[in-house]
């Protein structure tokens, strides 16, 4: 059985969908065309209808917020009337000094979806997609959005992904690294046409590293294919679940979208990834979220009676926890997750 979701790809002012209800769309489809705001004109009201500033309201066929196109009437008062030079967005109305201010749409750019699909419906902010895919949410992400082939580049969820595991090969893939990636390989990804990365962890600093030298190749006109990044479990060096890690080994081949900024990953006709719970029960399979075992997986042994004091001192309820290599600790249950098996929900 696969998995099927519902994605939402939503809608800036001045974007039009170009697509409709019912249709079937591919990944690298335009969906939409936008047309972006300039910076903002203002347009004198008061004066050419003769009116106070402050009394415009009566004459204006507009508000702020409304979209409008060259040549629209903006406000009219008996024969006489005020139109739009350009089209664009009725950004603000001034009583003050009888104004419109109004940016102007640039130039009409197309909207990808990055998604396969059939479109379930279209309003003013949104299109909303019915995607045949298995969806994994991460905890963050940075990026645009991307769709690509999915590839294994690491071979346990622990192993840090290299700089000399990248090659041509991986160009137009979206990779599956383990617990994190400096920015070294990072960079060398992105150059190497990497569509996208999917990680356990990320340290800040080589995040901050990574963005500003892609800012600094952006401005300086050097960036023009797209990429994107999903942290699954936390910020810092952190493996993938180990179930987690195990359900991506079984999809390598199939196709894959990735959506950095929304903190997601769809894999086209999957069965449903594993997901997560709060409060597991003995002989579940976790994933802790503190540390010092932030990220590693391992089975509940025991949950304790009583309430226990937390490294900081605060009482709360543990659970013991045998971890992968064998190791026994005690973690507050807040700090863990089971990890459910679609075959368990």
């Amino acid at each position: 059985m696969t998995g099927g979701s519902v994605h939402r790809i939503r809608l800036e002012r001045g974007t039009t969908a170009s697509v409709q209800v019912g249709a079937e769309v591919r990944p690298d489809e335009v969906v939409a065309v936008r047309r972006r705001p300039l910076p903002p004109i203002r347009i004198p009201i008061a004066d050419p209808l003769r009116r106070r500033a402050d009394g415009i309201d009566d004459v204006l066929t507009v508000q702020a917020g409304s979209q409008v196109e060259a040549g629209e009437r903006l406000a009219a008062a008996g024969s006489h009337e005020v139109t739009a030079p350009v089209g664009g967005l009725v950004l603000a109305i001034s009583h003050l000094d009888g104004t419109i201010l109004l940016a102007p749409f640039g130039p009409e750019e197309p909207v990808v979806g990055h998604v396969r699909g059939k479109i379930r419906g279209i309003d003013h902010d949104a299109i909303t997609i019915d995607v045949p895919a298995a969806r994994l949410r991460g905890v963050g992400g940075t990026g645009d959005a991307v769709h690509g082939q999915l590839a294994l580049s690491v071979q346990n969820p622990d192993e840090e992904l290299r700089a000399a595991a990248i090659d041509v090969a991986a160009t137009g893939k979206i990779l599956v690294g383990g617990s994190r990636a400096s920015a070294e390989t990072l960079t060398r990804a992105r150059a190497m046409g990497v569509a996208g990365i999917v990680l356990g962890g990320i340290l800040d600093k080589e995040l901050r590293d990574f963005e500003a030298i892609q800012r600094r190749r952006r401005e300086a006109g050097g960036l023009t294919a797209s990429f994107g990044l999903l942290v699954l479990e936390g910020f810092g060096k952190v493996g993938i679940d180990p179930q987690v890690f195990g359900w991506l080994r079984s999809q390598i081949g199939r196709m894959a979208s990735l959506f950095g900024s929304e903190r997601l990953l769809y894999v086209y006709d999957a069965g449903a990834a594993p997901s997560r719970r709060p409060l597991p029960r003995v002989g579940d399979r976790v994933v802790s979220h503190g540390r010092p075992y932030q990220g590693r997986g391992g089975v509940v042994v025991s949950l304790l009676e009583e309430l226990h004091a937390t490294a900081s001192g605060i009482p709360t309820r543990m659970a013991v926890v045998r971890f992968e290599d064998g190791r026994l600790a005690a973690m507050p249950l807040a700090n863990i997750e089971a990890t459910v098996r679609p075959e368990d929900r």
